[in-house]
């Protein structure tokens, strides 16, 4: 298996978790937690908020706020207007907001699922799941966790720290914290009961 990502630049997802069909898990969640509330930092082009949306859609209920720097961020990444593009059949569960996630926590109370896909590493969990680990009252999806995805060339460039240790070091901190990795590349983390 690839763990360079230039494999999983295609249209018109240009995602990582569409090669292991991870849409229907996302689809799935939705259906099973029912939520109102669901938060997701880093879209794309909008594969997992396609799937998430079609879920709420499905459920009669739910919204789906996503943020996302686009064509501002630095590295690899997609225009709005693709991520507008692919979600359009549900703008009205949908938001998209262009802007920096980390201070986005501060706009909620509370949210039912969180979902975290920026390219993840350790330090930038340290940054973000304190802001809202008791605000997440169902479920935290995390892209990554896996060996083989803390691995992967940028993050041994840029010497990031890696998930799979973060996660065992949060689950001590929190004991009632649960969680599960889906280890098919890039993997996918599912932590509950915070």
């Amino acid at each position: 298996m690839k763990s360079d990502w230039k494999h999983m630049m295609r249209a018109p997802w240009y995602s990582s978790y569409e090669d292991h069909n991870f849409g229907e898990l996302f689809y799935a969640l939705m259906r099973i937690y029912q939520p109102k509330k669901v938060v997701e930092l880093g879209t794309k082009a909008g594969y997992s908020a396609y799937h998430m949306a079609r879920g709420l859609q499905s459920n009669g209920v739910g919204t789906l706020d996503c943020y996302d720097l686009w064509e501002h961020y630095k590295f690899t990444s997609v225009r709005k207007s693709i991520a507008e593009k692919n979600l359009k059949k549900f703008k009205d569960i949908v938001k998209l907001t262009i802007g920096d996630v980390m201070s986005v926590a501060k706009k909620y109370k509370e949210v039912d699922i969180l979902h975290i896909d920026l390219g993840n590493h350790a330090e930038m969990m340290d940054a973000l799941i304190p802001s809202w680990i008791k605000k997440v009252r169902q479920l935290i999806i995390i892209e990554g966790g896996s060996l083989e995805r803390d691995k992967v060339a940028w993050a041994l460039k840029y010497k990031k720290k890696p998930l799979a240790p973060w996660l065992k070091r949060l689950q001590k901190k929190n004991k009632n914290m649960q969680y599960i990795t889906v280890n098919a590349f890039p993997s996918l983390t599912l932590i509950s009961n915070l």
